[in-house]
């Protein structure tokens, strides 16, 4: 299929130097695009196609990060800087003119799974999410039992001196007086340490902050993406969303 997929009708790009980023983009058909909630999803290490969600009463928009090291992620944040961060921004202000959406007036919720939980947690509190739901999140990128175990070539590639405040979410989230509301899924039994270096420490943060939040622990091994997005999007429905 190669990269077929940048031709769908669907797809729409933005620029910032030489750097494009492609998006899909879904809109509401139920609901007029200007009322209804919007989905991001940011997809893992690795991953080579956006997203095909579409959802009759909701707006989605599925942004691919095929920069940093081997073009596998830049952990939706950019390679020594922030660009892939600023590609972000320029996404979200051509998706909010395409719905008709005012700036401060959307209601966006973010899904995310291991880079791209990250991703979410990173970008929930800059966007005022309503909520987003991290699965298997990095919550730390150098440093970790992980990064040490085979991910710093890619780490590396992100974080630097100049956007080093960003290599412990947890301290820059500490920063934030707004949080969205968090979903939290984590594994029992994954990667080495993984849970006590990330999401248990993420966990103590908002405890912390005294913030609200959901946290599933899924009784199981490995790093696999626990729920469907349309699971997440109920959740998101129940407790966030008024009839």
């Amino acid at each position: 299929m190669g990269d077929n997929w940048k031709n769908e009708a669907d797809i729409f790009s933005v620029q910032l130097l030489d750097k494009v980023m492609y998006f899909r983009l879904n809109k509401s058909r139920e609901i007029e695009p200007s009322k209804a909630p919007i989905l991001m999803l940011l997809h893992g290490h690795g991953s080579t196609i956006p997203s095909r969600f579409k959802h009759p009463q909701w707006n989605s928009i599925a942004p691919i990060d095929n920069f940093g090291c081997e073009q596998l992620g830049s952990w939706w944040l950019g390679e020594h800087d922030t660009t892939t961060l600023q590609l972000l921004d320029l996404v979200i202000e051509s998706s909010l003119k395409s719905l008709h959406i005012r700036d401060g007036e959307e209601r966006l919720f973010i899904y995310g799974s291991s880079m791209g939980g990250y991703g979410a947690l990173l970008h929930g509190v800059r966007y005022n999410a309503v909520a987003i739901y991290a699965n298997v999140p990095q919550v730390q990128l150098l440093g970790t039992t992980y990064s040490e175990g085979g991910m710093k070539k890619y780490f590396k590639e992100v974080i630097s001196p100049v956007n080093e405040k960003y290599n412990n979410l947890c301290l820059h989230l500490s920063t934030f007086n707004t949080h969205p509301l968090y979903f939290i899924c984590e594994n029992r039994f994954g990667y080495v340490n993984y849970k006590k270096e990330h999401t248990s420490k993420l966990i103590s943060l908002l405890d912390q902050l005294d913030l609200n939040y959901h946290l599933e622990i899924i009784p199981t091994k490995g790093h696999n993406k626990n729920r469907g997005i349309n699971d997440v999007r109920e959740f998101f429905e129940q407790y966030c969303i008024e009839d």
